[in-house]
């Protein structure tokens, strides 16, 4: 495999994929514009809710098995294909009025999403020179987060400004680009001779489901605070409109960095930054709690957790790849599972927690969630000595 895909460069086939994950992630950004998505569809804001979030509940279900049918298949063909059904499916989007079939649209594209990315973090790590494996990997999962940040300021523009129809339209365009690059530019290469079967053995170990629960922790916790973070610097913090927006672009960029940083630490020192992070991001929410009066520290500690924000994506990655070797599809099939739906679980709880509690208790709870992930983490990593990739 590496000897063949070398004859073509690896990084413009690296950045060409990068692109593209940053592409059909766009998707997720259109959380900006549920009123304009309201208006449109003519249905409530719940409704409107239901139909933006439906996107990530399928791809927590999803990731857990459709990367693993796809890795039989040529690489090119996968991309080319669900690229393919993400600009049909954003196509009708666009043009229907009716919310049921557009979310039936919106939520079978999502169905392919997970293999999309799996099959992209697999094929990255076969087609880098020897050593840079994970900064292969880190660069895919930036296309996710710039996706993501960078998505949602530019969806929320176009929706605001010219509508609904015109923000999707931006999105089939960029998938429409990448489909296009890849159909033209990527070689013809085989998947797995063979398709994985689900090794069961592998997901019914101790090893697999205690590390597993511990990594869901850290979304699970982060997501409880970031997703009202805004709510918390509008109400306590007292900051608004314009400073906001400001302050959450500076955040997404911070956090991209901690993408970037959070490869070459694991490459560095796996063990200890899996353990480590959970303590500092931790500490950093009780700092929230301590100094939530205070603005210039309450955002520099924003700015910090911004950075570990980011680290997450590549250590819940690294974690499942180390566990689930010999099954890297299902690997990062898991991992987009583990992400999304602790992301999903994190909304729902801080939901809670800002109705019954108010919205400090974001932040204990956030600390607890981790502190259950640093706990279990020691154990797999220190007591059951997991093998992990870069460990000697």
């Amino acid at each position: 495999m590496r000897d063949k895909t070398m004859k073509n460069n690896p990084k413009i086939l690296l950045y060409i994929l990068m692109l593209s994950t940053l592409g059909i992630n766009t998707p997720l950004s259109i959380i900006g514009i549920i009123s304009e998505i309201s208006q449109y569809f003519h249905t409530s804001i719940a409704m409107s809710g239901l139909y933006v979030s439906s996107f990530t509940f399928t791809i927590a279900v999803t990731g857990l098995f459709i990367p693993i049918f796809f890795s039989k298949f040529n690489r090119k063909t996968t991309f080319v294909s669900i690229l393919s059904i993400f600009a049909v499916a954003n196509l009708v989007i666009i043009f229907t009025d009716n919310i049921y079939i557009a979310s039936f649209f919106r939520i079978l594209s999502a169905v392919f999403y997970p293999a999309f990315i799996s099959v992209a973090l697999t094929f990255c790590e076969e087609i880098a020179p020897e050593g840079e494996g994970q900064d292969y990997i880190t660069k895919i999962l930036l296309g996710i987060s710039v996706g993501s940040i960078i998505g949602l300021p530019i969806t929320t523009w176009f929706g605001t400004v010219f509508g609904y129809q015109v923000a999707m339209g931006w999105i089939f365009l960029f998938n429409l680009i990448t489909l296009i690059l890849i159909a033209v530019f990527f070689p013809n290469i085989p998947g797995q001779s063979k398709g994985y079967e689900m090794p069961l053995s592998c997901i019914k170990s101790k090893e697999f489901i205690l590390a597993t629960v511990g990594i869901i922790m850290m979304p699970i916790g982060a997501s409880i605070v970031y997703n009202y973070m805004p709510y918390f610097l509008q109400s306590v913090s007292h900051i608004y409109t314009h400073e906001l927006s400001i302050f959450l672009f500076v955040y997404g960029l911070i956090s991209i960095f901690g993408t970037w940083l959070g490869g070459k630490l694991i490459v560095i020192k796996d063990k200890a930054t899996l353990i480590i992070f959970q303590l500092v991001c931790a500490s950093v929410f009780l700092g929230l709690l301590v100094f939530a009066d205070y603005l210039i520290p309450v955002l520099i500690l924003f700015l910090i957790f911004g950075i570990l924000d980011g680290m997450g994506y590549n250590l819940i990655q690294y974690i499942e790849t180390s566990v689930l070797p010999n099954t890297p599809e299902l690997a990062n099939g898991v991992f987009l599972s583990v992400l999304n739906g602790g992301i999903a679980i994190g909304i729902a709880i801080g939901g809670f927690l800002v109705d019954g509690l108010g919205v400090m208790s974001i932040f204990i709870f956030g600390t607890i969630f981790l502190l259950f992930a640093f706990v279990l983490l020691v154990y797999v990593i220190l007591v059951l000595k997991v093998e992990l990739k870069y460990s000697i």
